[in-house]
């Protein structure tokens, strides 16, 4: 660790606060919070000024104690989070609803999500702190943010709750902690991690040193400050280095996806993190852009979150060459929340590597072959390991895998968390006594470099061979008609053939029509079956909203898949209302 780093969250506070007031005079942080305004400029200054007034003004937290903030995209919500962590408080930022959403059912998804937290406080809209404030055993705070009516007209509905449970006490601290993260599950109790000031402070330091990032850097985003992309990534690194970024909504960016380039030119950006999708989601989308865009700039457009696909990776490239951009600045990224941010990064100024897919070794020990034939007929590497990270493949029997083997990844680093935490304290079950922390990720390396496959927790195992649903919706994603992003594969038990068969839902784009999702349902079991070899026994096209999504706007499979299996059971073919559940 380099001399003078931050080794408490006492120290790490002086630090930020040192680093805001170097940059007094500099714009740190633009905030777009509706298209048709310009983006709100904040100072080092005016971040440490107007966040801690807002701390003062709201909270009401003991020093350590936790924060939630449930807020929509706004100057607040960005303020709240420095405000709350210079005033010693620890914030935690919940996921803001899709518009898609059942407003009731979301808000008793949140209740029983929220209820078994040991917080001290949530800090929301009027409306929302209304309407949950009887339902929780802490206090709910009312914040008045510009536009809140527009956020709150989906929540005007009496949730007639009758009795205020009781305090949640902890037995356990969360411990020297500058914030909360929550990671992962769409379904049940959302898995809270605690990031400490060393955790946070050595992945600032190691990815700033992989990329060479600094103050004449720049990053523009639409990511969501819940998601460790968007709050580590896309506004703390740049903000801990001195560099601006520009932030605004994912829904301004599904709406006019070219945000994105015009603020990166505006701006003079030369970073911005997205998952796969959104590399063919901008591909298919260039005819109502209204480029051309100088993107020559950019140094690294990083695919993170889902497993890549060079297919996405090739689509954008030929989609805006002509504005500059080249297949060296896209580059690919292993990261999660349990150890802050990344693990791995491809070099800049490289294509990041291929590996061949009948190449990868099938000895994974249960004896199953894999679906490897698959869309594409190579796996895009996620990079190498950062400076202070380890990582390992793990064989089924357990053993460590060979160059090229898949198998569980499990990772060791010096940003590592010590466990979830919750009212019981730490669980520490993901973690080995050395430290080691089983991902649920299923992948192998090669030559030094991280190839992600997908999640082992998902496999769909057909007559043997081992099915990874990712890439099944990534095939049925390139249909016509479909809604792009709105697929869900899984397996359902075959006891006939005593196997799992592979089952697929995909909702319609647009107006619903039994005839147009008759026909795609058979274009889609012929698409999967001549790239896979597996035709799936079940597919079902529906109409928008009916895939099960969870509070936070993740697709949860499982609900999704406990929804096709009662409704095939019951005979009922269509639903336009769209199911949520907790996470």
């Amino acid at each position: 660790m380099s001399a003078g780093s931050p080794e408490t969250a006492v120290a790490l506070r002086v630090e930020l606060e040192r680093r805001l007031g170097e940059n007094a005079d500099r714009v740190l942080l633009r905030i777009l919070t509706a298209r048709n305004q310009k983006p709100i400029e904040l100072t080092g200054r005016a971040i440490l000024d107007r966040g801690a007034a807002l701390a003062r003004q709201l909270s009401q937290a003991p020093e350590g104690g936790v924060s939630l903030v449930l807020m929509p995209h706004s100057v607040e919500l960005f303020l709240l989070h420095f405000g709350l962590i210079l005033s010693g408080r620890l914030p935690a930022i919940l996921a803001w609803p899709t518009n898609r959403i059942d407003p009731e059912k979301y808000q008793r998804n949140l209740l029983h999500q929220l209820r078994n937290l040991p917080a001290a406080e949530l800090l929301t809209l009027p409306r929302l702190a209304a309407n949950l404030g009887p339902g929780l055993p802490f206090r709910t705070v009312g914040a008045s943010i510009e536009g809140a009516e527009q956020f709150e007209k989906s929540f005007a509905v009496d949730l007639a709750i009758e009795d205020r449970p009781s305090a949640v006490e902890t037995g356990v601290s969360p411990g020297d902690a500058v914030f909360l993260q929550f990671s992962g599950g769409t379904t049940g109790a959302q898995k809270c991690v605690v990031v400490t000031a060393r955790m946070l402070e050595r992945q600032m330091e190691r990815l700033a040193e992989f990329l060479r990032f600094g103050r004449e850097d720049g990053v523009v985003s639409w990511l969501p400050m819940y998601h460790d992309m968007g709050l580590i990534a896309c506004l703390w690194f740049p903000l801990w280095h001195g560099a601006p970024s520009m932030q605004f909504s994912a829904s301004d960016w599904l709406l006019e996806p070219d945000l994105l380039f015009r603020f990166a030119e505006q701006y003079k950006a030369t970073h911005c993190w997205l998952p796969n999708f959104a590399f063919s989601y901008m591909a298919a989308q260039k005819e109502r852009m209204r480029g051309p865009y100088a993107l020559g700039g950019m140094r690294a457009f990083v695919n993170c979150s889902e497993p890549v696909r060079t297919r996405s990776f090739g689509a954008f490239a030929e989609a805006f060459g002509e504005w500059g951009v080249r297949r060296e600045q896209l580059q690919a990224s292993y990261a999660m929340a349990e150890n802050v941010f990344a693990v791995t990064q491809t070099p800049e100024g490289t294509v990041p590597a291929r590996y061949p897919r009948d190449a990868v070794r099938q000895e994974t020990g249960n004896g199953r072959g894999h679906a490897f034939d698959l869309m594409e007929d190579v796996y895009v590497s996620s990079g190498r390991l950062l400076e202070g990270m380890e990582l390992r493949i793990r064989t089924a029997e357990g053993g460590e895998a060979g160059e090229g083997v898949p198998g569980g990844i499990e990772i060791r680093t010096e940003s590592l968390f010590g466990g979830y935490w919750g009212n019981d304290g730490f669980r520490r079950q993901a973690l080995s006594d050395d430290g080691w922390y089983s991902t649920g990720d299923f992948g192998f390396v090669s030559q030094g470099e991280l190839y992600v496959i997908g999640r082992t927790k998902d496999i769909i195992i057909v007559g043997g061979q081992n099915v990874f649903p990712e890439d099944v919706e990534a095939i049925v994603n390139g249909a016509p008609g479909i809604y792009p992003g709105r697929v869900v594969a899984f397996g359902v038990t075959d006891e006939e053939q005593g196997t799992e068969s592979l089952a697929v839902v995909a909702e319609l784009r647009g107006e619903w029509e039994e005839g147009a999702a008759k026909r795609i349902e058979r274009e889609i079991k012929g698409l999967v079956l001549s790239a896979i070899g597996i035709a799936p026994r079940f597919v079902r096209v529906t109409p928008e909203r009916w895939i099960v999504k969870s509070t936070a706007g993740k697709i949860s499979r499982s609900e999704t898949r406990a929804r096709f299996m009662s409704e095939r059971h019951s005979g009922s073919r269509t639903g336009r209302t769209e199911a949520t559940v907790n996470g």
